[in-house]
């Protein structure tokens, strides 16, 4: 009796992860599209003042994309980053809605805070590869890994 209920329970189980998985990977990759419209708006407005914060919200994305497959919490996280940055600049500066990235309640059950910096996840070299970035030139964003495929 108990192995009749045990499996239907697992396979519900099995669906209910991975359903929240591919969430994650939708909220992640969804996080590009706001990168980069951040970036067409500092473009529009012919400002590099934003330039720091910009810098930092890609490696957060990155970290988010390559710790994705391994820690998904700590992925979750960098990804929440990402998003409530960009909002606060597109906020600020956007001409059109922002409606489109903000966080639906159905990315909310997986969102997580925590207190990892990206510093710990990415290495040295993509560290300073972000560093060294002219974040005004729009082809620069096509070297980074921003999206989870």
């Amino acid at each position: 009796m108990s192995l009749k209920l045990f499996l239907p329970v697992l396979f519900f189980c099995t669906i209910c992860k991975g359903q929240s998985s591919a969430d994650l990977k939708e909220f992640i990759n969804k996080n590009n599209t706001a990168i980069r419209s951040v970036q067409k708006n500092m473009l529009r407005e012919n400002s590099n003042t934003f330039a720091i914060s910009f810098k930092q919200i890609l490696k957060n994305q990155e970290a988010a994309v390559k710790i994705y497959s391994t820690d998904k919490s700590t992925s979750s996280h960098f990804a929440l980053l990402v998003r409530n940055e960009c909002l606060a600049f597109l906020k600020g500066h956007a001409k059109g809605s922002t409606e489109y990235f903000e966080i639906a309640d159905s990315e909310k059950s997986f969102l997580k805070t925590g207190t990892e910096t990206s510093t710990k996840v990415l290495s040295t070299t993509e560290l300073q590869e972000i560093e060294n970035m002219e974040v005004m030139n729009t082809q620069n964003l096509n070297q980074l890994t921003l999206t989870i495929q």
